[in-house]
């Protein structure tokens, strides 16, 4: 019952979760890419799907990281340093915000 209200390994099974489907999603874009399917719509739709899974466990990676430091007592502000660019941007230019 401890389990269900620890922060840190709810957040550890969502992420590993994520894991999961990031590899099937890299599965089904190297199967895109055998069949030479490199253009088609679902494919590019893989593409984006798994872009999405990936900055998802970096927030779950970041998040862990806050719940471990509320849990030393550290409640200062938690700030992550970000990328300087945007590596979606460079497949998916459309997809800037």
């Amino acid at each position: 019952m401890a389990d269900e209200t620890d922060p840190i390994k709810s957040l550890a099974t969502a992420r590993q979760k994520l894991i999961e489907e990031r590899r099937g999603l890299a599965v089904a874009i190297a199967l895109g890419y055998r069949r030479r399917r490199n253009d088609d719509p679902h494919t590019n739709e893989v593409r984006g799907a798994f872009v999405d899974v990936q900055n998802l466990i970096e927030a779950m990676d970041r998040a862990i990281a806050h719940e471990k430091q509320i849990t030393n007592g550290q409640d200062e502000s938690f700030v992550v340093s970000t990328l300087e660019s945007d590596p979606a941007a460079a497949v998916f230019p459309d997809r800037r915000q």
